[in-house]
This record gives C-alpha cells, structure tokens and sequence, in this order.
C-alpha cells in the first residue's frame, strides 16, 4: 500500500478548440534574445536542440498555423539566421529556428504566447523584427527575465518526452517507481537493495529527466534493455553486471568518414572488454561489446557518419601590364661638298676597301676613292674642311615617323633627320583556377612547370687518387623551383551557410637575368583568410605599380635654349603600370546528408 504521507498531482493539458498561431517576434532583451510564439488559447509545449547545423525545434501542440508565411528568411540578427514553421502534425505546429551557433535556451509558457530565451551571441543589440511585417505590435506583459543558463560543456539534445508535474513526501522508492512506470506506459524493475524514501517537487518536466533526477538523489541508476525494460539499481551493482554480461558483435557500414577515425572517435564509449577493429577494405568497423554500449555506439556512428558538404572555389587572378612610350628626336650631320665627312651617320669614302667607284663630289667623274658602309667612325679628309655629327649616337630605335632634310650651305651641305615614336603596350593575362574539396579539407592545383635552377658551390671537395693531394673544385647541383598558377585552399562551412577560407593564390614565371646570373622568377602572390557568402565573389588582393621614366639628351647649351631648344636635343617619356587583381568565388555543392 502506498503510504498516507505522500500525495501525487498530475498535471493534465486539455484543449477545446485549437489554438492558433498568429505571430513570431525577434526582440532584444538586455543582453539576450528573445522569441515569441503568439498563440491564441491553451496549449502544450516541447523542444529539443540540434546541432552542425544549429537548430531549435519547438513542437506547439493542440494548435493550428495561422501564420502569413511557412519560411521567413533573412531575419539575421541576435544569433537568429531564419525561422520555418509547418504544420507539423493535425494539431502540432512545429518552429524550426536556424541559429548561428548551438546555445543554452529557456523556453516558458505564458496565457497567450510562449517565450525561448537565449544569449544574444553578438552582444549587440539590434532592432526588433515581426512575422507580420515592420516592428512588432503591442507590447507583451512581461515576466522578470531568467538569467539564461551557461553553456554546458557538451550541447545535450533536449527530451521529447512527455512533461509531468508532481509532488512526493516521504514516499517509498517502490512506490515511485510504479507511479512513473504507470505514466510513462514502461516496465521498471527495481533492483533487490533498491530502498528508501523520496521527497521531491517535480514542476512541468519531461518524465525521463524527472527520474533520472530523483534516482541520482537516491544513488540509484537506470538502464533500459532493449525489450524496453528499465532496470533500476545501485551504479556499482549495474557496472558489475557490465563485467559478466554476454558480448555483442555488430558490423557498422562506414560511407563518408575513413574508417579508422570512426574507430577512434568511438573507442572512449568502450567497456574494458569491448574493441572497435576498422576494416579499410570493406569500409566497415566491426564492434565487439556489451548490446548497452553497442547501441550507444550505433547512434555515435550515425552521427558521425554523415556526408560532408562540398566547396567548389573559384580564383580569377587577373595581371595587366601597359607601357607607353613617348620619343622625339632631331639628329643633324654636316659634311662639305667634297665628301669629307665623319662616317657614322651618313656613309662615306672608306679608303680600306675597294669597291664600286663612286661620285662624292657630283662632277661626274668617277672617285678613286669608294664608299663603303662600316660601323667605325671614319673620318675622310681632303684638304681643308669641316665635318659634325649631332646627337648621332642617340637615334630613336624603330621610329614611326622619320623625315630626312637637306640643305646646301655654300661649300657644306647639312643633313638633318627628324624621328618620332608613339607606341602603347598591352598585356592583359588572366588565370581562372578552379578546384573543388569537403569542408574542412586543404586542396591544391598547380598548372605549370618545374623549373631546373643549377647551383655551383666553388667550396666542393674532390678527392683525388691515392696519394694524391684533394683538391678543391665547384660542384654543380640541380633544384628545381614550381612556376605557373597555383590555388592553396581549406574551406570550412559556418551554420549560417558561409564560408570561411584560408586561401593562396600564386602566379609565377621566369625571365632571363639582364646580368650572367641565370633567371629571375616574377610571382604575383595573395594569401588571406576571409569570410564569404555563398556564391559571393570577394576581392582578396589588388595591386597598382607605375613606375615613369623620362629623359632627355642633345647638344650642350643649344639644347636648354628657350623654345628652340627642341631642335637640339632627344627627348624619351617611358610610363609603365601593372596592376594585380585576385577574385575569389566560393559555391557550397553539396549539403550535408539528413541525419536519421
């Protein structure tokens, strides 16, 4: 018989008509958030806590969705990413809310609307957002505000059991054990120590958490069996039967994660007899244990072994190079009417080599002397006579424009040679990389070539013959250095469906050396970490270089002359700019697998 000291209350929900719900609020509370759920009339609550991605899920049952929309996106703020409600059931309306990271939470239940209140993870506040559109309406009567738990130091997915609210004073453990095997429709089976009195005030639970909570009180433990029987009774006696109990063989069929992390993940959960063997070949963990911890393994499994999204990453390093080049030069060369002249410019009599007969001096009669074209400066003179060169060493290569003049200046005739070049150039190369990896997973490409770099150490030792002195010579070594486009990447996916990247993106080349040193390498390089959205396309790196060159060079003194200056001197204008873009667009291919 139950004993006369004790008294037993349950709680019991009822509902007439459903309820509706008509309204999600998103407010700022202090340094927390806080959502409210209004529903017009009586009804029932549960929630529960998912994570990867972070999830909370809050069941309203005996009611109806009355809501202007099932998805509201967007919402992004106090740690609220977006909410999806569903009919879930004919008379439960289930609340998905997408969190930006798993958080401890506090749900109550007011006449008329429900309150989940949670850290505000930003510590900002932010401005407060309504189902219905705009800010939210009238205002709530509020209770005082919970001090929201702190985080455990393992997320826990919440019970789904059925809630209980009760009272026990002086109440045998028997007794309370039948009591929670009549509501609860299990089978409890007491141990033979199991003994004692129980004082408890149980307040809107779930009934599992309730008595899990009375038996540690008690010093007891509970362990369901698979035919879903509970058995009750003191720790130590439950680990001792651990020892004696019959083993279990089961076969885990790995698809995602390598096999041989999966037997490490689980080998904590282990008693001292049980063993996790990974078969790579078949992609299997065969476990041996009690059937206790083989369930208990089953579902770490299940959790673990989930497919992993993938990145698809997209770089496009662009390099622009432009010069344009500016020159203009007036070249003068003076020579007599007889020939004589200095041979660099305008070729001359070369009395070195025969050759053709020639008229230097337009009489028409043949000269003794030939024309020969050389690339020495030399001076023919007959008689007295004055030959000059102006700015003849400082032609304008491959001009575009180039017009030759001249003039008989009695005894003399002056040659003169105007040169002019304008010229723009252009080189616009861009490399598109792409490479695709999991989360989590670095991933490289790299399309170009080894270079061979030959060494030479003048320090090298060569051993001679025997008897013979060592003596010391260069010794020549190879090492070969990586040339072309190059993408370091490792993504990782955030639960608000962004993507953090630490990223290198490389282009190199080779160029000759304008000395007897081999090459020089030219590498446009960008590495960072940076936070995308998905399809998002970030600028990581951009570079300008301008790099003008002007000279200027002709007779002296005639050359700095006011406005005619011009006429005696060469003047060169060299303007370069490269300029450097990396872009990078990250695309999420593939979600995560359903957990079961």
């Amino acid at each position: 018989m139950m004993s006369h000291a004790w008294w037993l209350s349950w709680m019991v929900w009822a509902t007439a008509d459903p309820a509706a719900v008509t309204e999600l609020r998103v407010t700022p509370l202090s340094n927390l958030t806080e959502i409210v759920i209004l529903a017009s009339g009586e009804v029932r609550t549960s929630d529960f806590l998912l994570t990867d991605p972070a999830r909370l899920i809050v069941d309203i049952q005996g009611a109806e969705h009355a809501l202007p929309a099932e998805t509201f996106e967007g919402i992004q703020r106090g740690g609220v990413l977006r909410v999806r409600t569903s009919q879930f059931r004919d008379d439960v309306v289930r609340i998905v809310v997408d969190l930006s990271a798993p958080t401890s939470y506090t749900v109550t239940r007011e006449p008329g609307f429900i309150r989940v209140i949670f850290p505000n993870p930003t510590g900002l506040t932010f401005e407060p957002w309504s189902s219905n559109g705009g800010r939210p309406g009238a205002e709530l009567r509020r209770a005082p505000p919970e001090r929201a738990a702190a985080p455990a130091q393992e997320q826990r997915v919440q019970s789904q059991m059925r809630r209980v609210s009760l009272v026990f004073e002086n109440t045998d453990i028997q007794d309370v054990l039948a009591t929670f095997a009549e509501f609860s429709g299990r089978s409890i089976v007491p141990g033979l120590g199991v003994s004692g009195t129980v004082n408890a005030d149980i307040r809107n639970q779930p009934w599992d958490v309730a008595l899990d909570a009375i038996l540690t009180a008690q010093g007891l433990s509970a362990r369901e069996e698979p035919p879903g029987i509970i058995r009750v009774d003191q720790f130590e006696k439950l680990q001792e039967r651990q020892k004696v109990e019959p083993l279990v063989t089961q076969i885990f069929k790995v698809n995602y994660v390598p096999v041989e992390g999966l037997a490490t993940a689980v080998a904590p959960v282990l008693t001292e007899r049980g063993k996790a063997v990974p078969s790579k070949e078949t992609s299997s963990l065969i476990v041996t244990d009690v059937r206790e911890r083989i369930e208990q393994i089953q579902a770490l499994v299940r959790d673990l072994d989930v497919r992993t999204p993938q990145v698809t990453i997209q770089a496009r390093i662009v390099f622009v190079d432009r010069t344009e080049i500016e020159e203009l030069g007036i070249v003068y060369d003076l020579k007599d009417i007889d020939g004589n002249a200095l041979n660099s410019l305008i070729p001359g009599p070369d009395p070195r080599t025969p050759g053709t007969p020639v008229d230097t001096d337009f009489d028409g009669v043949p000269d003794a002397i030939q024309v020969a074209q050389t690339g020495a400066d030399v001076v023919t003179f007959r008689g007295k006579s004055v030959a000059a060169l102006a700015n003849a060493r400082d032609r304008i290569a491959g001009p575009a424009l180039q017009i030759l003049t001249s003039a008989a200046l009695g005894e003399f005739r002056l040659f003169n040679f105007i040169e002019a070049l304008q010229r723009m150039d252009l080189s616009d190369v861009q490399a598109v990389p792409t490479i695709q990896t999991m989360d989590n997973q670095p991933a490289n490409i790299l399309v170009g070539e080894r270079t061979p770099i030959r060494v030479l150490d003048p320090g090298a030792t060569v051993v001679a013959a025997a008897g013979a002195q060592a003596a010391q010579a260069p010794r020549a070594t190879v090492r070969f250095e990586e040339t072309g486009i190059k993408l370091n990447v490792t993504p990782h996916i955030t639960p608000g469906r962004q993507i953090v990247i630490d990223l290198l993106a490389e282009r190199s080349g080779i160029a000759v050396a304008p000395a007897d040193i081999g090459f020089i390498f030219q590498t446009q390089r960008g590495q960072t970490r940076l936070t995308v959205d998905d399809g998002q396309t970030a600028v990581i790196g951009g570079l300008t270089i301008s790099e003008v060159t002007r000279s200027k060079s002709g007779v002296p003194i005639l050359m700095d002359l006011p406005v005619v200056g011009a006429l005696f001197r060469t003047t060169r204008s060299r303007e370069n700019k490269r300029d450097l873009l990396i872009l990078v667009t990250p695309h999420i291919t593939g979600e995560a697998a359903p957990r079961g």
